[in-house]
């Protein structure tokens, strides 16, 4: 396990990282359509579209491990 200071050191990086990614990102006034099968985005800042992808990535990340954990603390197993 980590120590405490360790993780905060961890945490501060990785948070640096995301930020500078998300001002890298927030920057890119190029707008673009989206489509899926039947669907079409209206016209968005590709910054928006990017964004919307990543919260959807983590949101989906966050449905396996939880079904991983519920499925692992079955009894009998």
């Amino acid at each position: 396990m980590l120590s405490r200071v360790a993780r905060l050191v961890w945490f501060a990086v990785v948070s640096l990282i995301a930020g500078s990614i998300l001002l890298l990102i927030l920057q890119n006034p190029q707008s673009s359509r989206f489509h899926f099968l039947f669907w079409e985005t209206p016209e968005l800042p590709f910054s928006i579209l990017l964004i919307l992808a990543f919260g959807l990535g983590i949101f989906v990340m966050m449905l396996c491990l939880v079904g991983y954990k519920l499925f692992r603390l079955k009894p009998g197993r």
